[in-house]
């Protein structure tokens, strides 16, 4: 009796076993699955038209902060190219001398960026505002596009197509190319103050309120850099703008 009871545990052991075994084998594949699919949030944008600024404080953004996740991201299933650790530190070594406006210093580490990684498309994009800054317009909307055609979704990418067509003084180009990067991330401060701006030069009040109240509720600084930018000067006195900007 001892020895059949024995064998009998055993048998309920090997059995527990196998089931165990199979239902592995069947979750396994999956769960790495579903660690292959999971993609990070782009990165958003940030900076005003007269002033190159982080593009962590879109809201405060896509782009962002500058540092880079290097989880594998996708765009329609397909991965998109994240650059190594090496070139996205020239990156973002470049992207601060770019807000401080040491433009040939910040271009020189973008195009190190690239030399090594031509597919880095945060460098592209920055070397285009950078020579859009410098009144190479041409060229850097260029650069700028191709960015977006190797990340369709990058908000600041889409930030910096609006900001080098203000620069070249093509305004529907810019509002359009603002309006997307505020589709992308309805947050985006600066994309609704690349507007507003445009719409001060061309002294349209009602959308320059439009498009400025937004931007000061996501960040009341907005206000200061407002009072100071010289392409509200058409709208400056009005009474409204007034009241909107003061403190």
């Amino acid at each position: 009796m001892f020895k059949r009871s024995l064998l009998t545990h055993i048998l309920y052991i090997c059995l527990a076993l196998t089931f165990a075994s199979f239902a592995l084998i069947y979750a396994l594949p999956r769960y790495m699955s579903i660690q292959t699919n999971t993609t990070t949030s782009l990165p958003s944008s940030s900076p005003p038209s007269s002033l190159p600024a982080s593009p962590s404080s879109s809201s405060s953004s896509g782009s962002s902060s500058s540092s880079m996740s290097h989880s594998v991201e996708t765009i329609n299933d397909i991965p998109l190219h994240v650059s190594d650790s090496q070139v996205l530190t020239l990156y973002e070594q470049g992207l601060k001398l770019y807000y401080q406006r040491q433009f040939p210093e910040a271009l020189a580490l973008f195009n190190q960026a690239l030399a090594i990684d031509p597919q880095c498309y945060e460098a592209l994009n920055a070397k285009g505002a950078t020579l859009a800054f410098q009144g190479e317009h041409e060229q850097g909307l260029a650069l700028i596009q191709q960015a977006l055609v190797l990340n369709p979704l990058f908000v600041y990418g889409h930030f910096n197509l609006g900001l080098a067509n203000e620069l070249a003084g093509r305004w529907d180009p810019a509002i359009a190319a603002y309006q997307k990067a505020l589709q992308l991330d309805n947050r985006d401060t600066w994309s609704y103050y690349g507007i507003a701006s445009i719409y001060g030069r061309l002294g349209k009040i009602d959308k320059v309120l439009e498009y400025l109240q937004p931007a000061i509720d996501l960040d009341p600084d907005v206000k200061e850099v407002a009072r100071e930018e010289k392409d509200f000067a058409p709208v400056r006195q009005d009474p409204r703008f007034q009241t909107l900007v003061n403190p």
